[in-house]
């Protein structure tokens, strides 16, 4: 991501791609979908997502990886995302409880481009998780595809990007 801001023209980060109350309104809207995913609250945040031909991917080893052509931590279309949040609900399945408490920072939220009513932005994120006496601490960047409509923004493609996603990582219990 920081390589995105590096690349981005000058005018993206000089003058800006939204306005004040545009960008005001994306903050807010990614510290509700952090809210949302800290709270397990999943059949909400599932209602942030548009359209059947969206993705969640959080790629392993590299950040720019084909996901069809390697391994990926999460590569998610509608139906897996959905078979996901069922995993995530299901009070039976042990590996998933006690769930994970967790609180999460969103930060440079960066507008990187607007095309009609979609935005492409960026933000960092640190996410502290606390399970079963274990801490973690989770560092990593979002990209986004965001559709503006009249209930609000809502997610058409996100990929998350680790930072240790070249490391081996724990079972993930909860949303990234």
């Amino acid at each position: 991501m920081a390589k995105q801001i590096l690349k981005a023209a000058p005018d993206v980060i000089n003058k800006g791609v939204v306005g004040v109350e545009q960008q005001l309104r994306l903050e807010r809207f990614l510290t509700y979908e952090a809210a949302l995913m800290d709270e397990h609250e999943y059949d909400r945040w599932m209602d942030l997502w548009i359209g059947e031909d969206i993705t969640y991917w959080l790629p392993c080893n590299s950040d720019d990886q084909d996901p069809n052509a390697g391994v990926a931590i999460i590569y998610d279309d509608r139906p897996r995302l959905l078979e996901r949040m069922m995993r995530l609900k299901d009070k039976a399945a042990h590996a998933y409880r006690p769930r994970a408490r967790l609180i999460r920072t969103v930060t440079d939220v960066v507008p990187l481009a607007q095309k009609g009513d979609e935005l492409e932005v960026i933000s960092n994120f640190s996410l502290g998780e606390i399970r079963t006496g274990t801490e973690n601490i989770w560092f990593g960047r979002c990209h986004y595809f965001l559709v503006d409509t009249e209930e609000g923004f809502r997610i058409r493609w996100k990929k998350v990007l680790l930072l240790n996603n070249d490391e081996p990582i724990p079972n993930l219990t909860f949303l990234v």
